[in-house]
This record gives structure tokens, sequence and C-alpha cells, in this order.
């Protein structure tokens, strides 16, 4: 399932927030705007459809969530997504969100207020037509293909309909349901990709091997990854190498560590010992022996591991993976060629990237770049660049013999003036 757009409101600092998805989309401000907190929201929504009714109690009166801030205090959440599924020769467009109302003192907060759901076909002059409603009157959905959403459905304010609906097995658009119930994206927030390379037989007893949320040893889910899906690892490894020349070989190999004293945790430990350990060694043209993986630099490093968590994140058919400041530790020299290959591993998964960085941004659309505009009210709104405003930005920035991101981040970081002309560049 594609995303193709979504929506946040009441989220910490987040009063709304509008993304639509195409290519690699950039989040960019200046430092502790809010650009974790934005894809931490789009990771709070699908948790949410995803889990337990208990869950989302708990997640109704979360905190570190509730809005604080005094312009939009304890704003409704919301959140609102449009996908794109393809069933065989046939394409299908979705519009599903909901809202809920945070904990409060008395008995009116912690529920969920609205629920929608809209289908259409992919086919031109199509519309949306409505397959579940709610609001505080009450809840429905549609039956039959020439029915009315109007069929009323029980369900308790820590419920969603389309959890609800997973039951019925007979419902014409089941496929669908069982789509969006299945949502999943991942935010990879690895700052330093060193510690995922060293030797380590323990595992979750949950593990699962390409399970991109539960990789915490990058030679091992590699071991795996080229066992069970080789043509894919065979892009990995050619990407890789493609971005660092001088590697010219990559090995990984599983390590019997098998002891006649294997230690055994108590039943609530979550971990289990391995009779295995898996390493990656790599041989660089320019010495004169293979090395391990971890020898490489922080930017290899880095550059290997969310290359495996875009193609994870394929295989698994996530809808979303999103890297938090992904130039870290790059040279700057790589990031085009990175941002391009990065790309093209992966499918239907949408990407997106949150930097405070100017380099990476000369190498993207403009028209994919969200903006954090600075304000007095500490809120985080992100604002499109215009197409119509690409050329002259672009123009802008030349003028002044500087590149789009430097440019864009002058303006950012300052004074009102400076604001005021970043907002010309930017849909209103």
């Amino acid at each position: 399932m594609e995303i193709l757009k979504a929506s946040i409101e009441g989220f910490r600092n987040i009063d709304q927030a509008n993304i639509e998805f195409l290519g690699i989309t950039a989040l960019v401000s200046l430092n502790s705007y809010g650009k974790s907190n934005l894809l931490k929201a789009i990771d709070f929504a699908v948790d949410f459809i995803n889990l337990d009714s208990d869950a989302k109690k708990r997640m109704m009166s979360w905190s570190s969530a509730i809005p604080l801030n005094r312009t939009i205090v304890s704003k409704d959440f919301l959140a609102d997504f449009e996908f794109k599924v393809t069933k065989g020769d046939r394409e299908y467009y979705i519009n599903y969100g909901f809202t809920f109302s945070w904990v409060r003192d008395d008995d009116k907060g912690a529920r969920i207020n609205k629920e929608w759901l809209k289908i259409k076909s992919g086919e031109k002059g199509q519309k949306y037509k409505s397959y579940i409603l709610r609001d505080k009157s009450g809840a429905y959905y549609k039956t039959s293909q020439t029915g009315r959403c109007n069929n009323s459905i029980k369900i308790e304010k820590d419920e969603l309909v389309i959890n609800k609906l997973k039951a019925y097995d007979s419902l014409y658009y089941i496929d669908l349901v069982m789509e969006i119930n299945n949502i999943s994206v991942y935010i990879e927030r690895h700052l330093d990709a060193s510690v995922s390379y060293s030797p380590d037989p323990l595992v979750r007893k949950d593990f699962e091997d390409l399970d991109v949320s539960g990789v915490t040893n990058i030679p091992r889910t590699v071991f795996h990854l080229k066992r069970d899906y080789p043509e894919k690892y065979q892009l990995l490894e050619n990407a890789f190498m493609q971005l660092f020349p001088q590697i010219t070989e990559i090995s990984v190999d599983e390590v019997s560590v098998k002891s006649k004293t294997k230690t055994k945790f108590p039943q609530e430990v979550p971990y289990i010992m391995t009779d295995s350990i898996y390493v990656i060694t790599v041989v660089d043209k320019n010495l004169n022996q293979p090395i391990n993986f971890e020898r490489l630099s922080d930017g290899a490093k880095k550059v290997f591991l969310m290359l495996t968590y875009a193609l994870l994140a394929d295989i698994k058919g996530l809808s979303l993976i999103a890297f938090e400041e992904p130039e870290n530790s790059i040279h700057p020299s790589l990031l085009q060629s990175y941002l391009i290959v990065l790309n093209q591993l992966v499918n239907r998964c949408r990407i997106v990237i949150a930097s405070h960085s100017p380099y990476i941004l000369k190498y993207l659309d403009p028209s994919n770049i969200y903006v954090g505009i600075p304000n007095e009210g500490g809120l985080a709104r992100f604002v499109r660049v215009q197409k119509s405003k690409v050329k002259s930005l672009l123009s802008d920035a030349d003028a002044f013999d500087k590149s789009t991101g430097d440019y864009l981040f002058d303006l950012l970081g300052g004074s009102k003036d400076d604001i005021e002309q970043l907002k010309i560049y930017l849909e209103n």
C-alpha cells in the first residue's frame, strides 16, 4: 500500500501539518523545531491503528504527546491519510483518518470522536464514496456496493471501526480494510551506526530475521537477506560498491560459537543466546587483505545500514520509512549519489528525511521540501516550496552565489524580513 499524503494535528507542538509524499520528501528546519515530533506523530498514528483497545487508552493518555503550547493546548489529535492500493490490474485510492480527545480531568477525554473511510476506483472520473462514517451521533459503515454508508455499528470510545471490520469476512471491501489494518512505517534514528555491526549472539525471543523494527545486528540481518532474498542482497551489494568503488567484494558469514556451558536466562528475560554470530568482511582494492566491516568509516557503515533498512522496508511492504539526519558522518560529495541509490532501492515505500543540513537539500527536488517556518508561538508548521516558485528560488540563490540549501537556511536563521522573503517561496 503506497502512502500518498498525511495530515497531522494536535501532537506536541504540531498545530497542523500536511505532507505529500513524492520521491524523497524532506523536512527541514532549525534545530529543536519539530521535525522529530512530526515523524513521531505519523508513527504514533500508525501504532494507534494497529494496537488493541487497552493500548489505545494508554496512547490517548500519553502525557509526552499532549499539546501544551498555549495556542493549541490539549487540541484533539487528528491523523488523515491517503493511500493507493493495487489489486491485480485495478487501483484504488483510500482516504482514512480519525480524531480523538486527549485525556482530561473530567470523563470527556480519552475518546475517539470521529473516523472516516472513503474509497474510489483509480478509473478516470471516479469520486470518493464513504465506507465508514463516525461522529458523536454514532458510527456507520457500508455493507453493499449499491447501498449507502448507513448501517449502524456498535463501537466503544477506545475502538476504531476499521479494526472491528476485520472480523467481517464477507464484507466486499474486506481486502482494503485489511490493507489499512496492516499499515506499517518505520523511523530510523541510528545517529551512530557502529554498534549495529558488533558480533552479538543475543537475539530477542520474538525476533524475526527481516523485521525492520527488530533489527539490532546488521551482519545477522544481511546474512538472512542474502539467504532468503538473493536478488535483493545483490542490489544492496551493488548499490554499496557503486557508492564506494574501492570496495570490490563483500562477504557475510555465519560463525559458530557453540560452547559446553551455554548461558541460560530466566524465563522473563526477552533474550536468548544463539549458537552463531555473523561477520561482514570486505575487500578493498587498496589493501593487501580483507578487513572486517567494523573497520570501515562511520559514514560507510551508516550508508550500508540505511541501504539495508530501505531494502527491508520494501520487502516487508512498509508504506513509509524515515531517516533522521541521514547526512551525519557522510561526506557532502557522496550525498547526491547516495540519495539517488537510496531512492532506486525502494518500489512503493516512500522515503522521508529530516535534516538541518543545507548540503543535502541541493540534491532534492525543491517542491518536495517542507520548511519549518520560525514563529513566535513556538508551533511547528511545515510548508512546502511552491512549484511555481522553484525557478525563482533557484535564481535568487544563484544571485547570492549560494546553493539552494545554504540560501534557505540563511533565510531560516535570519531576520523578520528574511522570514518574510522565505514565505514568498512557500505555499500559503
